[in-house]
């Protein structure tokens, strides 16, 4: 079962294999399509310290690379696409990503 905060290697057919975190609840991804974020290696010093990202380091969360979490790069995925399981956030930075997708929204999120 997929779960909430966990990365994978996300197989696209569009471009090459990129680490995304799922943000969708565990009871909509029971199905063929979960909500995710991309994370990205490029200008990671300048998206590091935006409030719409979340940054990590390599060897985080098993990803391999210095990284952000884009919250602006909000997308439903196919469960057939996410490839290799990676990692999973611990709750601090779940927290940093929860208030990153709030601040790209215009909203204050806290969770729970």
């Amino acid at each position: 079962m997929i779960q909430l905060g966990e990365t994978y290697r996300a197989d696209f057919k569009e471009m090459e294999p990129h680490p995304v975190v799922v943000v969708s609840r565990e009871e909509l991804n029971r199905g063929n399509w979960v909500a995710a974020v991309l994370i990205t290696s490029k200008k990671f010093e300048e998206r590091s310290k935006q409030p719409n990202c979340v940054p990590f380091r390599a060897g985080e969360f098993g990803l391999s690379r210095d990284c952000v979490a884009q919250a602006e790069s909000l997308f439903s995925i196919r469960c057939e696409e996410l490839g290799e399981h990676l990692g999973t956030l611990d709750a601090e930075r779940w927290r940093e990503l929860i208030k990153a997708l709030g601040n790209m929204m215009g909203s204050e999120c806290e969770p729970e």
